[in-house]
């Protein structure tokens, strides 16, 4: 299986730094490019209109910190990609963006929530079985 485009996601965690490269390593081997994106969360009840209040955005300073990370770090390994940041459910949001770029694999870093075992991003991807996903703990 070639892999020619992955979606990952960031959200400046520690799994999410180990993702980002694990995606770089992949896409330097195949020749590929990476789509970073960092996805603030909203919960289904606020998007469905109630009186629930969404997570807040993350502020310009870690949007800007998250995307000089991606360019240079894509950069450093002359791997080409991209970073986006949208709003909304974070596994729908990376599908969507998979889908956006004929994504060959998603890969996700592992919660830190250790209860959630695998994570609820993660696990949320498997069960809608849409895309190959690659966790990284």
């Amino acid at each position: 299986m070639t892999i020619n485009s992955i979606v990952v996601g960031v959200d400046g965690s520690q799994s999410a730094y180990r993702a980002f490269a694990m995606a770089i390593d992949l896409a330097e081997r195949e020749h590929g490019c990476v789509h970073a994106c960092c996805v603030a969360h909203v919960p289904a009840l606020a998007a469905a209109g109630s009186f629930v209040t969404p997570t807040p955005p993350l502020d310009d300073r870690l949007d800007d910190d998250l995307s000089n990370f991606v360019t240079d770090a894509l950069s450093r390994a002359h791997v080409s990609g991209d970073f986006e940041w949208r709003v909304g459910e974070i596994a729908i949001e990376l599908e969507s963006l998979a889908a956006d770029h004929a994504a060959d694999l998603i890969v996700v870093g592992r919660s830190a929530h250790l209860h959630l075992r695998v994570g609820g991003v993660p696990r949320h991807l498997l069960a809608r079985g849409h895309y190959p996903i690659l966790v990284v703990p």
